[in-house]
């Protein structure tokens, strides 16, 4: 017989097996030859709060249209990719093919609804990873197509920027850069490539070039917390869970992000408009979880529900055709439902 001390030795260490807290890695490692279909949607409604305009001290805010101000959109996209080989949290080379696409606008009385977002659905596109170009280099798989329209698409639709790179034990925590999440929120693009993904519509590219100081300063004070749940068996599989909150807030400089977008888009005509200040009181909140599979190496599912409240303030001097001077202040409240979705 085992001696008392040989028992209780065996006795804890079986307990321990038990107490010790399991740590997983969630990492991006799905096998060669493996499928992955994924499917995304967006939904953004805008809305208008409190809302004040005054043109010479004379209220003018009864004959604002705010319903005009108010739009839904939606998006979505289906894509199933294969991979052929993956190395160290990064796909070397993969296909992916893409299905239906769409997206709907409502703004006002107006709808506008597309379809092919990217020009490529239907097609399989061969992304492979060149190390000299530290960049993905994209081919039609059947040879042939409008290879511009490669320029549109990324690569990283995986949300794998949202991984920590190691392992967690339950409750562990991690903050996440700006830059790590951004791209998850974009299907891949980061905020450098807005431009880019306007569609070679020179309208959207000049509009996402004023506004980039704008998202500059959301970033600065962006805040995203990361906590891992643990992981549970679901039809099947291995699922690992953490959840994700997200937060901004911050005073903002308004000024050339309006000057950029009056004068790129010709809004006022023959009036002109000299903005003498315009500032922003944001707040930015956001929850959601990610559903990583454990068994497969890539993600199972994704959510995120948040809302934006932005107050502006613009004081401004307007001459009209005549050469009048006019005062003009304004102050608005811009209220955004925004969820993401995959599978």
């Amino acid at each position: 017989m085992p001696s008392t001390l040989s028992a209780t030795t065996l006795i804890a260490t079986f307990a321990l097996c038990f107490a010790a807290p399991r740590a997983d890695e969630l990492r991006f490692a799905p096998a060669d030859g493996d499928e992955a279909q994924m499917m995304y949607s967006f939904e953004a409604s805008l809305g208008i709060g409190d809302m004040s305009l005054s043109v010479d001290g004379q209220d003018l805010s009864a004959q604002v249209p705010l319903d005009d101000l108010a739009g839904k959109l939606a998006l979505e996209l289906g894509v199933v990719d294969r991979f052929l080989e993956t190395r160290d949290g990064r796909p070397l080379r993969f296909e992916r093919r893409y299905m239906a696409s769409s997206s709907n606008l409502e703004l006002a009385e107006s709808k506008l609804a597309r379809t092919d977002l990217f020009g490529v659905d239907g097609e399989t596109i061969v992304f492979e990873w060149s190390k000299s170009q530290g960049a993905y280099v994209l081919a039609f798989k059947d040879g042939t197509g409008d290879e511009s329209r490669l320029e549109l698409l990324s690569a990283d639709m995986h949300l794998r920027s949202l991984l920590p790179g190691r392992e967690l034990e339950v409750g562990a925590t991690w903050q996440l850069e700006p830059q790590a999440l951004v791209p998850a929120l974009l299907l891949g693009y980061d905020a450098a490539t807005l431009g880019a993904t306007a569609g070679g519509e020179q309208g959207l590219a000049q509009s996402a070039e004023a506004l980039a100081p704008l998202l500059d300063g959301l970033l600065a004070g962006f805040r995203a917390r990361c906590e891992y749940v643990g992981s549970r068996e679901q039809d099947g599989r291995k699922l690992a869970e953490m959840k994700l909150a997200i937060e901004s807030d911050g005073e903002l400089d308004l000024r050339d992000a309006l000057r950029g977008l009056l004068t790129e888009q010709d809004s006022l005509g023959e009036l002109d408009l000299e903005v003498r200040s315009a500032t922003g009181q944001l707040g930015v909140r956001g929850t959601g979880s990610l559903l990583w599979d454990l068994d497969a190496g890539h993600a199972h599912s994704f959510e995120l529900d948040g809302d934006i409240e932005l107050v502006a303030r613009l004081d401004a001097a307007l001459s009209d055709e005549q050469g009048g001077e006019h005062s003009v202040s304004a102050e608005i409240e811009l209220l955004v439902e925004l969820a993401w979705k995959l599978n």
